[in-house]
């Protein structure tokens, strides 16, 4: 069931992908209505499961880790099997987004790993058990990735982060862990709670707040949707570029980055070269998209494919 969503939820769900963790009573203030109403919009949210999510996002580089992407073609499997193979993704830590998709692949999942032996060694125990299901996979590391507002759910604040540059890594401790642990999927969690469930003093988890936001650790507590609840449909556009210097590729950024349909770029190291993440409404929109884009890098693309993806069923950038 699609739910139309009104001017004002739009502006709730505008608001918590800014910033999750605004109050009721910050939120209230920015759309103009009492702090009940608010609560009850976003408790029906919630029950219509518009919001997958609650997430934080780390900068997961400064932690000394690396993404690798896998996708997954499947062979002689039954709906059993494929749910085994989801709930195996789920129930592993270092796997931070597990998405179905249609199109060439069926399955993609994303790791984080310090090093190409771990992710490995991860892949090795999962082919172990399921390879007769696999008729082809691919992987691919990210070398640095773009991420931008919903700009088409209406005015935002700008933001956009890059990860994937290497800096200073920064270690964590089991302060820090506890914490995180608790908002990676939960990020509009009270203090209060966050006292139950971590036994630390408010004081301490404030202080820590502050300091992995400086540190630049907490990039943003955003905000994640069920998309085909609300009608609309999820694509990845795969790219191979051509000519695809330091100039094109400056280029093509400003220009997603201005994309009201946009939210993520991400550079690649492997068989593809550039991957962009589009949400539309319509099939139309996205073939009309993709050949706006086409015909103003004919310069940069060699080739293309599109991902639909389906149904996201983890995002957790908390792999400890």
């Amino acid at each position: 069931m699609t739910l139309k969503l009104d001017l004002k939820n739009i502006k709730i769900l505008n608001i918590l992908n800014e910033n999750a963790r605004y109050s009721n009573s910050q939120i209230a203030k920015k759309v103009k209505l009492s702090k009940p109403a608010v609560e009850y919009r976003i408790n029906r949210l919630e029950k219509n499961n518009v919001i997958f999510e609650y997430y934080t996002i780390l900068n997961f580089t400064k932690l000394g880790l690396s993404q690798y992407k896998s996708y997954f073609k499947f062979q002689n499997l039954t709906s059993e099997d494929e749910e085994r193979i989801i709930n195996y993704w789920l129930n592993l830590k270092d796997a931070i987004w597990v998405v179905q998709t249609r199109g060439r692949w069926d399955l993609t999942v994303s790791f984080l790993a310090k090093s190409n032996y771990e992710f490995g060694k991860i892949l090795r125990e999962f082919m172990n058990i399921f390879s007769n299901f696999i008729l082809d996979k691919e992987i691919l590391m990210t070398e640095s990735s773009s991420i931008y507002p919903r700009k088409y759910l209406g005015e935002t604040k700008p933001l956009e982060f890059v990860y994937g540059i290497p800096i200073e890594i920064y270690r964590l401790d089991e302060i820090d862990k506890k914490i995180l642990k608790e908002l990676s999927t939960n990020s509009r969690i009270s203090i209060v709670n966050l006292v139950k469930k971590t036994k630390l003093t408010r004081d301490i988890i404030s202080y820590r707040l502050r300091k992995l936001a400086k540190e630049n650790i907490i990039i943003k507590f955003g905000c994640e949707l069920n998309l085909q609840n609300i009608g609309v449909k999820y694509y990845k556009l795969m790219v191979r570029t051509k000519n695809f210097n330091d100039k094109a590729e400056q280029r093509l950024k400003i220009y997603v980055s201005n994309h009201k349909r946009v939210v993520q770029i991400l550079k690649l190291i492997g068989s593809w070269d550039i991957e962009i993440e589009f949400e539309t409404e319509t099939e139309d929109e996205l073939y009309q998209t993709l050949t706006e884009l086409r015909k103003e890098f004919s310069s940069i693309i060699k080739d293309f494919d599109i991902l639909r993806l389906i149904k996201v069923h983890k995002y957790n950038y908390f792999p400890f």
